[in-house]
């Protein structure tokens, strides 16, 4: 009998769903909203693709540690509709004059988050911007092995976890033409919690969650901010990071899948071609001569075909190479893995979002006396430190 990754292990990422030639894996939800591999023991034949296709039970081995780049496009158009400094957005544009076909996370009107294609500007837009959930990457891994054996060039963007599966599920396939771009990733919630959540901010607001029409989880007019934005047809509503209950439970690592908190990919050697992130940090170290107000991107370019895309955007950017100790000021997770909350806090958080009001559940969980005396501390510290 086939015997899958241990399920506190699993990264979803589907690998094993798509190389099954049975289709004898289903992807199921479980307790907490995430989906879990189950094979159908009837319709297994036991070839065990899906053990090797497995980058939990077989690891890939990651790049060499590259330099930090921080970069911004020179388009300010391009930096007003990006989550932080465009990079993303110019790579992609070059894949598709090349003829190629990006694929990367959207969110539809049913606030689903799953991986599509992209292959012209229009499409392009709904894959920009940051998604704090777990993408489904349904089916996207036979369709990046169809595009690649046609000889189109394919652009691959994700989770580490998710380009490792991916990679994996190629196996010897030629992947001259793909090229992968992952993020610096803190941990996924479920795409469940994310719904949860929706559905309560518009209780809060006296709407029915069917009248939103577009969710943005950063507002980007003002970079760095956390605070979520969604629209009806009749109005933009901002929700400050005050009591952005679903933000502030991710920033306190309260609602990732299981195996985020011992995640493999969290360090400086990466396991894609290209690594972006928001460089947070930027600045803190030594002076960076560009303006940061709308963003800065920070560039790992870990692989030859990783600085090919770096040279093909090199035009349109402002960079400079900075150091590693400015990069994991902020970035923590390209030095080690999100530190797991205790279970009851975190089976406590998920119970607050799902059963009680937005209100009731921040002041419940942020709002307590001992965590405003440790916020005050905290503003204490800090004047200190700047007045030395």
């Amino acid at each position: 009998m086939i015997k899958l990754c241990d399920i506190n292990d699993c990264t979803g990422c589907r690998a094993c769903y798509n190389i099954c030639p049975k289709s004898a894996i289903t992807m199921q939800e479980d307790a907490e909203g995430f989906f879990q591999p189950v094979i159908n023991q009837d319709t297994c034949i036991e070839c065990k693709l899906c053990l090797n296709a497995c980058p939990v039970l077989s690891p890939l081995d990651k790049y060499p540690k590259a330099n930090p780049i921080a970069a911004i496009s020179k388009d300010k158009n391009t930096l007003l509709k990006s989550s932080s400094g465009g990079i993303f957005t110019l790579i992609a544009r070059q894949i598709i004059n090349d003829g190629g076909i990006i694929f990367g996370a959207i969110i539809d009107s049913d606030f689903n988050v799953y991986h599509t294609s992209a292959t012209d500007e229009q499409e392009l837009a709904a894959i920009r911007g940051s998604k704090y959930v777990q993408s489904d990457t349904r089916h996207t891994f036979n369709d990046v092995k169809q595009s690649l054996s046609c000889g189109k060039p394919v652009l691959y963007t994700g989770t580490p976890c998710q380009i490792a599966g991916l990679r994996k599920y190629l196996g010897k396939s030629d992947i001259s033409k793909l090229y992968s771009v992952d993020i610096v990733c803190h941990g996924v919630p479920s795409n469940r919690l994310l719904k949860t959540y929706i559905t309560k901010l518009a209780q809060k607001g006296d709407i029915n969650p069917t009248e939103i029409i577009n969710f943005q989880f950063r507002d980007y007019s003002i970079w760095g901010n956390f605070n979520a934005r969604y629209e009806t047809n009749e109005e933009t509503s901002i929700c400050h990071k005050a009591d952005n209950l679903y933000m502030s439970l991710f920033l306190k690592s309260y609602n990732y899948r299981n195996c985020c908190y011992k995640c493999q990919y969290a360090t400086p050697q990466r396991i894609s071609d290209m690594t972006i992130a928001d460089f947070w940090s930027i600045g803190k170290c030594e002076p960076f001569p560009y303006d940061t107000t709308h963003g800065c991107s920070l560039i790992l370019c870990n692989t030859p075909k990783g600085k090919e895309l770096f040279d093909k955007i090199m035009p349109d950017i402002n960079y400079q190479k900075r150091s590693w100790k400015e990069a994991m000021l902020t970035n923590h997770q390209l030095r080690q893995p999100t530190r797991c909350p205790s279970k009851a806090l975190r089976k406590k958080s998920q119970s607050m979002l799902e059963n009680e009001s937005l209100d009731t559940a921040y002041k419940k969980l942020f709002n307590t006396p001992y965590r405003k005396l440790r916020r005050l501390c905290g503003k204490i510290l800090r004047k200190a430190n700047l007045k030395r």
